[in-house]
């Protein structure tokens, strides 16, 4: 088995997962808070609670998420993974699904409401950013890394709503082809990301903190084509729950499993703990050094 440390818990696969951030086995006569293995995916027991985006959730919670032509992932009580791939799918590509809508899966099963984010170790803290997709998360994220600062996750973020604490995900970003150019980034070891041509995981192991991080801020990230340089501006309570609860990963999920009270609830406390922010950038990350500039003083660094 392999064995990996992810949002909190540990891992183990019988297969390698080269996104994910490698631990020690378990200890004698303890398990993994999750497994994955290869087999055969059962379909979820009827009648379902959701079908949506190639994503089903039976009666009992069991999930199937179908990728047709390249994988079937079954997860069960937030803690079984069953894998059945494709004819000739390579392993970076399962992982596309796993790390994404796989880990939003296991999250919500266990009652964790993952936000859709990118966040970063700073000197004094941590900083989550929160956006649409598009909204250059990653490519934001990625900046301040070159910048010195560490990274903790990329996509799905756990942070309990009652302490800020960050869990660190995985040592990967995944980028567009005009983003890996913009920021000067070789292709060394990336993978192109399933069903996304010019998208590509980049791994970053030497930039990565293995350490659960307290936030100091959530930014929400947004482009205004009519900005002419970034604006940023603290969102009152009411509203950054409003923000927090639209930014939950897949929220459907949690719908489904737990009722939209559960996710609102899970907002409100994060909003009241954390304070959450919007950043207005140009399209065009003209304004980047001057953004970097502002979320580092927000940080506190």
């Amino acid at each position: 088995m392999h064995h990996y440390r992810i949002s909190g818990w540990t891992l183990s696969a019988e297969m390698p997962l080269p996104h994910l951030f490698p631990c020690s086995a378990p200890e004698a006569g303890a398990v993994a808070d999750i497994t994955v293995r290869k087999g055969p995916v059962q379909a979820p027991t009827l009648p379902l609670r959701l079908n949506r985006d190639g994503i089903q959730v039976g009666a009992d919670g069991r999930t199937v998420i179908n990728v047709p032509d390249y994988v079937r992932i079954g997860l069960a009580d937030g803690r079984d993974i069953m894998i059945d791939p494709g004819p000739g799918v390579s392993g970076p590509e399962i992982q596309t699904w796993l790390l994404g809508p796989g880990l939003g899966v296991i999250c919500h099963q266990r009652g964790v409401v993952p936000l859709h984010a990118c966040a970063i170790r700073t000197g004094n803290g941590g900083l989550a950013i929160v956006g649409n997709s598009g909204a250059g998360k990653s490519t934001t994220a990625t900046a301040l890394v070159q910048r010195g600062h560490r990274l903790l996750g990329d996509d799905v973020l756990v942070v309990d709503p009652d302490t800020g604490m960050a869990q660190p995900c995985f040592p990967m970003v995944k980028l567009w082809d005009s983003s890996r150019s913009a920021l000067e980034i070789g292709q060394e070891g990336q993978q192109p990301v399933a069903r996304k041509a010019g998208k590509w995981h980049v791994p970053m192991l030497a930039a990565f903190d293995p350490v659960p991080c307290p936030l100091s801020a959530i930014v929400y990230l947004r482009a205004d084509p009519a900005a002419q340089r970034p604006v940023l501006t603290r969102w009152p309570r009411p509203h950054a729950a409003a923000v927090l609860d639209a930014m939950t990963y897949r929220a459907y999920l949690a719908d489904a499993l737990h009722g939209r009270r559960h996710v609102l609830s899970t907002a409100a406390r994060l909003a009241a703990r954390v304070p959450v922010w919007e950043l207005v950038r140009t399209t065009d990350f003209k304004d980047l050094d001057e953004m970097l500039d502002m979320l580092e003083r927000l940080a506190g660094d």
